[in-house]
């Protein structure tokens, strides 16, 4: 039995890292009993598949992990008692099957709420900035992978970028932007970008609030 789950990481838990969510996964469902299915060899591992790591100091409505059991199982009974082993923080929205489902692997887009404090600036400043973003055709930035460190140009990632609500200093914005191992944006680089245009720009929060697969006009969801 092969499950897709989607997972919560909140506040309590934004500066921990994929690593550590990941066991942390592994052990609320050592504790609920529930029957992992394991990997071959000397050191056998449950099999889990999770969605590319984000960066700490991010929320999220939106990681996913397939997991296999031993025996088939009651979605209703799988919800219940893994929520009522996971630490503060974490919690599991949804569970689906994952037969049939394209791979968690394949997942190219990610949707964001980064909430930002213009630092004195004004609206016009930002809105001035975000279209100077989308309309560059080049926007390098220095991205750290497995400890090294390489120039890339972000640009062809940033799909959408809007202002969704504002209140005196602090502005809502709406991101979309390139997901995955090897081609992946952050909100982070988008700030570290319109604070070019915009210096006292700050960042109050940001969340993750869904992943997709967009392929020719279509937007599919892992679950």
């Amino acid at each position: 039995m092969k499950l897709r789950m989607r997972i919560r990481k909140g506040r309590e838990v934004k500066f921990i890292s994929h690593l550590d969510m990941m066991r942390a996964l592994e052990r609320a469902m050592r504790r609920a009993r529930l029957p992992l299915k394991f990997t071959e060899g000397f050191n056998p591992r449950p099999k889990m598949s999770f969605t590319p790591a984000m960066p700490v100091g991010i929320t999220s409505d939106a990681e996913y992990v397939d997991v296999e059991f031993t025996k088939e199982l009651a979605l209703e009974e799988i919800y219940d008692s893994l929520n009522s082993t996971l630490p503060p923080g974490i919690a599991l929205l949804k569970v689906g099957d994952a037969e049939g489902k394209l791979p968690l692997s394949s997942v190219n887009r990610a949707l964001y709420t980064v909430v930002v404090g213009l630092g004195g600036a004004s609206r016009e400043a930002l809105e001035e900035a975000i279209g100077k973003i989308l309309s560059s055709t080049e926007i390098k930035m220095v991205k750290k992978s497995k400890g090294k460190e390489k120039e890339v140009n972000i640009a062809s990632g940033i799909y959408g970028i809007k202002i969704n609500t504002a209140e005196n200093d602090r502005f809502t914005l709406k991101m979309e932007l390139a997901a995955g191992q090897d081609a992946s944006v952050t909100p982070f680089m988008v700030i570290d970008a319109l604070r070019e245009h915009v210096p006292s720009l700050n960042v109050l929060c940001v969340n993750k609030d869904e992943l997709f697969v967009f392929d020719r006009g279509r937007k599919i969801l892992p679950l």
